[in-house]
């Protein structure tokens, strides 16, 4: 009887270690919010191959710095993105999703937070970082209003589609994504993560409660209908997304920011009081001062689980 036991046994762990190629199993990604399916289906992932195109790769701070194109939303042009690769045999861990802002040429672009993806490479996070609609040279003066709800829906469905992108990774953890985004960054990336439903760790920086405060700032545009204009904008406001989103948050704005000023930074306070963490710097919308990026990288060295 124990030598049949026995030989049970064995078979059992063979047939395991066979069903899983003899490595562990891949992570499996936490269950999707209730709040979140409304977005998923605002903000559906076509399901299309990513039909990635790796233009370049080198060696950075022990990181491989990959550049790369990759299908985002039906009908628009391929999204251009860095991906951070940790260093090759680095097992699974944490991914972020970078999201850059609107503001200085320079970094108007996936290159704002690169140096802190390069860091966070050393530390075994992979991070994806991309170019959004807002990184087109005046874009914001030459776009059309009338196209704005569509536009920014479809950024939102492409910003999914680089979460897709980085969940597929070898190195990634599909239970750890994180997204950080700033500016116009920051409102599209909430949007994308209460779409998707996986990532559990958000950096919101220098972002308004809604769209419509930032898009009339020109005075020689607007839109054939403003009240529908308006009312297509509100569709999108980010600070209707928190209930779909679960995991730390930090919202990081500025006290002197023109664009976001003290009467937005208390609706954001309101809305945060049982979400997560909201904290306000002396510094302007560019969120330059040191601080700011100190709090960030401790914020996401410990809801992450990184060393230090």
């Amino acid at each position: 009887m124990l030598r049949s036991l026995l030989a049970a046994l064995v078979v059992s762990l063979v047939a395991g270690c066979a069903s899983t190629g003899g490595r562990q199993a891949r992570p499996v990604a936490p269950p999707r919010p209730e709040a979140s399916r409304a977005y998923d289906a605002r903000f559906p992932d076509p399901g299309t191959p990513l039909d990635v195109q790796v233009l370049s790769t080198t060696t950075r701070g022990g990181s491989r710095v990959v550049e790369l194109t990759f299908a985002g939303a039906p009908g628009t042009a391929p999204v251009r993105g860095t991906l951070v690769r940790p260093s090759e045999g680095t097992p699974r861990g944490p991914a972020v999703l970078w999201v850059h802002w609107l503001g200085e040429p320079g970094t108007t672009n996936r290159s704002e937070f690169l140096d802190e993806a390069v860091q966070l490479g050393q530390q075994g996070v992979t991070s994806l970082l991309v170019d959004a609609l807002w990184s087109q040279p005046d874009w914001y003066g030459q776009r059309m209003m009338d196209d704005d709800p569509a536009a920014f829906s479809a950024q939102v469905v492409s910003l999914r589609r680089g979460l897709v992108l980085l969940a597929q990774e070898s190195t990634v953890d599909p239970g750890k994504l994180a997204v950080v985004g700033h500016d116009f960054g920051g409102m599209t990336g909430l949007l994308a993560a209460a779409a998707d439903g996986r990532p559990r760790c958000h950096v919101l920086i220098a972002l308004t409660p809604r769209f419509e405060h930032w898009m009339f700032y020109d005075a020689k545009k607007r839109p054939t209908d403003e009240q529908d204009y308006r009312r297509k904008l509100a569709t999108l406001d980010p600070i209707d997304a928190l209930p779909a989103v679960e995991g730390p948050m930090l919202v990081q704005l500025a006290q002197e920011d023109f664009y976001v000023p003290a009467q937005q930074i208390e609706v954001w306070r309101e809305a945060m009081r049982s979400k997560g963490d909201l904290r306000t710097y002396a510094t302007s919308h560019a969120m330059e001062a040191p601080q700011v990026q100190t709090d960030r990288e401790e914020f996401l060295r410990k809801t992450l689980g990184l060393p230090r």
